[in-house]
């Protein structure tokens, strides 16, 4: 018995070890070819100051994201610190999306509505009105759960506001056509505007 129970500790550990060799570093290293079992590891913390719930509004129209870091989440090539999120959006009163639940499943991974851990620092890539080259900010994916043709870019910032932690943002949606425009030219549009660009979202 102390036999088995020697050889299953000893397979765990190798097999912890494989995954976090090697260690990469979030926003040092690059992703390409990546080895298998490797850890893309947020060394420095950066995701940690993007946690939590965000509020913006504006009269009856407002918009919600929530996000929660979750550690060493397994993509089927390499372990990564993801951030994982949900959002609610409400346009004059009604609810138009309501996907916040999936800040609490990790095992959503990249299937959830806004993931991520794309530490950026420049002004590239649709970047806010006040963005400043070298300051951390967070580029992220957002799907309309709505709609199986649309996903975005959510590209975040942290500041501080009347003495509050927020969040400065841009949304870009797009439409995956599949070549197949509709005959009027006309796109569908996703649940939330096409284009959501310098808003402020307050920390609850």
């Amino acid at each position: 018995m102390k036999q088995i129970i020697l050889v299953i500790v000893v397979a765990l550990t190798i097999l912890n070890c494989k995954a976090q060799s090697p260690v990469l570093e979030m926003g040092v290293d690059a992703l390409n070819d990546a080895p298998d079992n490797s850890y893309y590891k947020d060394v420095n913390n950066v995701l940690n100051d993007f946690e939590g719930t965000w509020l913006y509004t504006n009269g009856n129209t407002s918009l919600k994201i929530t996000l929660v870091k979750y550690l060493q989440l397994y993509n089927g090539k390499y372990y990564e610190d993801l951030l994982i999120g949900g959002y609610q959006y409400i346009e004059n009163g009604i609810e138009i999306v309501n996907t916040l639940d999936d800040a609490n499943n990790p095992n959503l991974g990249i299937s959830a509505s806004i993931d991520g851990n794309l530490i950026l620092k420049d002004c590239n890539y649709h970047p806010v009105n006040d963005c400043v080259d070298g300051e951390k900010s967070l580029r992220l994916g957002i799907d309309d759960p709505n709609s199986d043709k649309h996903w975005g870019i959510l590209r975040l910032f942290k500041r501080t506001i009347n003495g509050q932690d927020a969040l400065k943002i841009i949304i870009e949606m797009t439409h995956v056509t599949d070549g197949e425009d509709p005959e009027d030219g006309d796109l569908p549009s996703p649940s939330i505007p096409w284009h959501i660009r310098n808003i402020n979202l307050i920390k609850q």
